[in-house]
């Protein structure tokens, strides 16, 4: 007799994340239900934990803003969290609502090192 393999759930979007050491830096996440309509963002808490050996580097909430289509949402960086990162630190971002906890995307910081100093006034 044959053993049957059945295949459940789904692998998150795996993303490489380039960043310059120093600067600022985002991207936009959009989201949806089984049914491909939109999630309402609102309704969720976000959480990015970028990590390096098991040990969280910085933590984000994300959120939608002005700018974010229904079902988006915005993840940045400040410069001072981007001088923390090192190529090869790990992230997911989660979403969270009182019945549900769900990894959205997973990923790896590819971080290029600065040349220009940054001007300050």
């Amino acid at each position: 007799m044959a053993t049957r393999t059945y295949n459940v759930g789904i692998t998150p979007p795996q993303v490489v994340w380039t960043v310059v050491r120093g600067d600022t830096a985002s991207f936009k996440v959009y989201v949806t239900d089984d049914a491909k309509l939109p999630l309402n963002i609102p309704d969720w808490e976000i959480k990015m934990d970028i990590e390096r050996n098991g040990v969280d580097i910085v933590v984000l909430y994300p959120e939608a803003d002005e700018d974010d289509e229904p079902g988006e949402f915005t993840v940045s960086l400040t410069s001072e969290e981007s001088e923390l990162l090192e190529t090869d630190d790990v992230f997911d971002i989660q979403l969270t609502d009182a019945l549900r906890v769900w990894t959205v995307a997973q990923g790896k910081m590819f971080i290029i090192e600065d040349v220009t100093e940054s001007v300050t006034s």
